[in-house]
């Protein structure tokens, strides 16, 4: 069940972008006429099949992409407040949009929803679908590490926001070490050294509870260059004996 706080957000979102439609002018190949007559109708549902798929196609699959987006954003994000998350992947629609260029009034409605959505996620000690997941999606969604990241770095060390930080990067490490873009969702693979940046920067210092004694000592690697970075993990792994 949605919190208080992010039901208040769905329903700015609801108030925002219900009722909302986007012409009936699409991909012919992949939907059918009577599902693309859909989203000319406001508030027909669609169901989570529809929806989804809807959702993640690429833009060049409607004459106006960005008016598709607005028309799913009430369901996309119910979906969401219902914890089910995880039918979501990326690239999303949201993300390749350009939202932020859109009205004042739309653009706080979103980014207050995906800010509720990350706080409590990151707050909950077993949040649906997983902080990895949702952080992918967030990160996605903003295109930018930034507003995703800025949050786990004000929150105060210690509390769950760290375990979740320290879990993600015991998971992920070996994928970061090796410069392996996978980590990052597909459209937003540049941002690979800002993100190994901002872990050297924030993360050490947070996981000093986790029960892998090397974890900050490898994360700190990630400043080095390749070939010294893998050097200097050999040799760490060798200390370690």
């Amino acid at each position: 069940m949605a919190s208080p706080a992010l039901t208040a957000a769905l329903h700015r979102v609801d108030a925002v972008f219900g009722g909302m439609t986007a012409p009936a002018d699409g991909c012919t190949y992949c939907y059918g006429e009577a599902d693309l007559a859909l989203l000319a109708v406001p508030g027909a549902p669609l169901g989570d099949g529809l929806l989804l798929r809807f959702f993640h196609k690429a833009p060049d699959h409607f004459e106006d992409h960005p008016a598709v987006v607005r028309r799913l954003l009430p369901d996309v994000f119910r979906l969401i407040a219902d914890g089910r998350c995880g039918l979501l992947w990326t690239p999303n629609g949201l993300g390749r949009a350009e939202w932020r260029t859109w009205p004042d009034e739309q653009v706080a409605a979103i980014a207050g929803f995906l800010d509720v959505w990350w706080r409590e996620t990151l707050a909950d000690p077993a949040p649906a679908g997983g902080v990895g997941p949702v952080w992918e999606l967030c990160v996605d969604m903003h295109r930018s590490l930034a507003p995703v990241h800025d949050v786990w770095a004000a929150v105060p060390r210690g509390g769950t926001e760290d375990r979740h930080l320290a879990d993600w990067i015991a998971y992920r490490i070996e994928d970061l070490l090796n410069d392996d873009l996978w980590v990052l969702p597909l459209e937003m693979t540049e941002h690979l050294p800002e993100l190994r940046s901002w872990l050297v920067e924030h993360a050490p210092a947070r996981l000093t509870a986790h029960p892998d004694p090397l974890l900050a000592r490898k994360v700190a690697l990630l400043a080095l260059g390749e070939e010294e970075r893998w050097v200097a993990y050999s040799e760490l792994i060798a200390s370690a004996g």
